[in-house]
């Protein structure tokens, strides 16, 4: 069996195969080289970069031994949407800076191409990179809209977001089709670590700039209603990277859900949120939403306070949102963020596979979690624990929950309950 060779980063940014190293991942703090079987060709729109302040790690044969290269940087892969990493790449670090907040994947080399550790989790082909225009040209969609609509606050944030953050679901807005996300709050009560739109300034930066008002109902509706009446397959979301939770907004989003369902009975209308106040949610299901979607690390309280860093709220109001959303029917999927070595520790797992038999949850849209993971590791100080691989951690959930979905994007009614994605039924039998 052949094994893929280590690719390394040179100071310039060029990338290389090492002739005799073997490519080497990392899983809860333990480096080892991978099987084939958890190995894919490359997806198509991936992007290879190198990780600052590392050396890139590979494995010697004939040493039976782990070698850091010097004068090199780790490479990592940026997967495309869809696609959940298996691993993380090794690597030693050369000093205690925090790394950018991207989702670090290992990389390697076997047959002519770039390998990487990963499984396609949702076959959804409408989020394709390639499907998305990212140069100027796209400026002129942009301009229409605003000249459509120049006192609408929430159309110039949306603008922003497609032209200079280059978000997909934002572009979306602007072909119109599909998603159409509705950001509304700046304020937050979850202090998250690996937060993408607020961070301190001695870590790193954030990717993005948070919303700085809130949007009227009125706005939000014009938004949504000019989507539904133009839109291909429309869908509207509130909650969005470039904001702070939209329970916040909940009362001005429930006013919008009734002005929209007037004109517009059949649009789906998504609430992804942290759910940490349960009348806000329950609010805003009774207004008209379709589905919630509640963003989280782990279902363990102690795991997800670590990350999450709640103020004024606990993980059992979380779980009350849960309980409010399931009273009503209420369409529910996890927006579970994903650490390999953390969220498949056996301990992680079974908590999970408990809180799903105590409530009803229709899809687990996993996410590839952007933090350093040193950083993380460090602020969570979790216990030495089994590690089952992502790959078995879907296949248990799956085992004991067979109506679990597994997933990335956000569904229209009509796909609810349609199985897109992992695990195929050859990877659980």
């Amino acid at each position: 069996m052949k094994l893929p060779n280590l690719v390394y980063a040179n100071s310039k940014g060029e990338i290389f195969d090492h002739p005799y190293l073997k490519m080497t991942v990392r899983s809860g703090g333990y480096d080892f080289m991978p099987y084939n079987t958890e190995l894919i060709p490359l997806p198509d729109c991936s992007r290879l970069y190198f990780m600052p302040h590392t050396k890139a790690m590979g494995f010697n044969l004939k040493k039976s031994a782990f070698e850091t290269l010097d004068n090199s940087y780790a490479v990592s892969v940026f997967l495309p949407p869809a696609y959940l990493r298996l691993f993380l790449p090794s690597y030693k670090k050369i000093n205690n800076d925090v790394m950018p907040l991207f989702a670090y994947t290992a990389a390697g080399w076997l047959d002519g191409r770039f390998v990487a550790p990963a499984i396609k989790i949702d076959d959804d082909a409408r989020w394709k990179p390639d499907l998305y225009d990212y140069t100027d040209r796209f400026r002129s969609k942009v301009e229409y809209f605003l000249n459509r609509f120049p006192d609408n606050r929430l159309y110039k944030q949306l603008s922003r977001c497609a032209l200079e953050y280059h978000c997909t679901a934002a572009k979306n807005v602007f072909y119109p089709r599909w998603e159409c996300p509705l950001p509304t709050s700046s304020a937050c009560n979850s202090h998250c670590l690996g937060c993408i739109s607020l961070q301190k300034s001695e870590c790193c930066p954030s990717p993005q700039e948070r919303i700085s008002f809130m949007p009227t109902s009125e706005e939000i509706a014009d938004v949504a209603c000019q989507h539904a009446e133009y839109a291909e397959k429309p869908i509207i979301s509130f909650g969005q990277g470039c904001e702070g939770d939209p329970v916040f907004a909940a009362d001005n989003i429930a006013n919008a859900i009734k002005i929209i369902r007037k004109r517009y009975p059949d649009l789906t209308v998504n609430f992804n949120s942290n759910c940490s106040i349960p009348d806000k949610v329950a609010k805003v299901i009774d207004a008209g939403a379709d589905s919630v979607r509640v963003s989280l690390n782990s279902v363990i309280p102690s795991t997800y306070n670590a990350y999450y860093r709640p103020h004024g709220y606990t993980f059992d109001d979380v779980c009350r949102s849960i309980k409010a959303a399931n009273e009503r029917d209420c369409y529910l999927a996890l927006n579970l963020l994903m650490m390999p070595g953390i969220n498949d520790r056996k301990s992680e797992v079974n908590a999970l596979i408990e809180f799903l038999s105590k409530y009803k949850v229709e899809l687990i849209q996993t996410r590839n979690l952007n933090i350093d993971a040193d950083m993380l590791n460090s602020a969570l100080k979790l216990p030495t624990d089994d590690i089952l691989s992502v790959k078995n951690m879907l296949r248990l959930i799956k085992k004991e929950h067979k109506h679990i979905k597994f997933g990335y994007f956000n569904r229209t009614r009509e796909d609810f309950f349609t199985d897109n994605g992992f695990p195929h039924d050859k990877l659980i039998s």
